[in-house]
């Protein structure tokens, strides 16, 4: 029987390989489509392209997504070796600023990946992956704090290629200097929902 790193490695290369052929066969329905001078048929070209270019993109986010579980699966090992060493009674450390950021910027995309993977569980799922990538990397900015919160989730939005809108219903408080003094302002909450 295989063994679960020789099954990853197989679907890998597996991915790797309908990807590869994905883009060939995008490549060469881009090409047809542009030669085409009948209209019907250059409509079914173009969205023939469409699916295709959907397909490989799935294909590719997939991969990503199967990085992503391998490493979310050896960070919870780590993490429950590391809460086993801790006490039982010992109080959860809060969330630090940039965690809660990143969680209100997915807040506010919550909606918009759904309307985006068209009510596709597994799309949206994989794009609700990408965007915890791209918060995780966003979050080592450092201006991210600081930036509002829908200034955030726009840029990661316009980045990851969604086309809907994004709207806060509520406006975020001024950002703050880091270490100014006073006690810390109350957040409007945001219809996110």
């Amino acid at each position: 029987m295989p063994s679960i790193s020789e099954k990853r490695g197989r679907s890998e290369a597996i991915l790797g390989e309908l990807a590869e052929l994905g883009l060939m066969l995008a490549r060469e329905l881009a090409a047809q489509a542009r030669a085409c001078e009948e209209p019907e048929q250059q409509v079914a070209l173009v969205e023939a392209f469409h699916k295709t270019s959907r397909a490989v993109r799935l294909t590719l986010a997939l991969d990503a997504k199967l990085d992503r579980d391998a490493a979310r699966e050896t960070r919870e090992a780590e993490t429950c070796l590391r809460q086993a060493a801790v006490k039982a009674d010992a109080a959860p450390e809060p969330p630090t600023p940039a965690e809660t950021r990143k969680t209100r910027v997915r807040n506010l995309m919550r909606r918009l990946l759904w309307n985006e993977s068209e009510g596709d569980e597994y799309e949206h799922d994989m794009l609700a992956d990408d965007l915890d990538a791209r918060l995780a990397e966003a979050s080592l900015a450092p201006d991210f704090e600081i930036l509002p919160v829908e200034v955030v989730a726009r840029r990661i939005a316009a980045d990851m290629g969604l086309s809907g809108k994004i709207e806060l219903s509520l406006c975020e408080p001024p950002p703050r200097p880091p270490g100014a003094a006073g006690s810390s302002p109350s957040l409007a909450t945001a219809d996110t929902g």
